[in-house]
């Protein structure tokens, strides 16, 4: 193999791993939106549960509607976030891998940051801080 096509292998291989970073972090003002919206007092934004609640709601119509749409390659209905079936697609996994569907930001954040928290346990935070959107929505707004 000549050093051109080397090259062009490896500057492909390159741009991969910094649209693959770029995605990754494209979920860190997501994700913490998404719970700092919780440590701001209504005292201080009146509209911030009414705010927060469709926020939610929004990200998970989103996931939702992705899921549906490539549900014929996976064969489970799962909420799926479309940044994260790009980011592990640019990573080689292909759609139908599980890599796709059991894979969250928080989780890989936390292992950058070497806190090991299983997807499940995410999984379970993220669904009850869900429950506490609704509950603050509807009995605190």
């Amino acid at each position: 193999m000549n050093n051109f096509i080397k090259n062009k292998i490896y500057i492909i291989i390159m741009l991969k791993k910094l649209l693959t970073n770029i995605i990754f972090w494209l979920h860190f003002p997501i994700v913490i939106i998404y719970f700092g919206l919780f440590f701001i007092p209504k005292s201080l934004w009146k509209d911030n549960i009414t705010f927060h609640f469709w926020y939610v709601m929004i990200i998970f119509l989103i996931q939702i509607i992705w899921g549906t749409v490539i549900y014929p390659k996976t064969k489970k209905i799962e909420i799926i976030c479309p940044l994260t079936t790009l980011m592990q697609r640019l990573r080689g996994y292909e759609i139908e891998n599980e890599r796709n569907y059991n894979h969250s930001f928080t989780s890989e954040l936390l292992e950058k940051l070497k806190i090991k928290l299983k997807y499940n346990i995410v999984s379970v935070i993220i669904m009850f801080s869900i429950l506490i959107v609704v509950i603050q929505y509807f009995f605190f707004n």
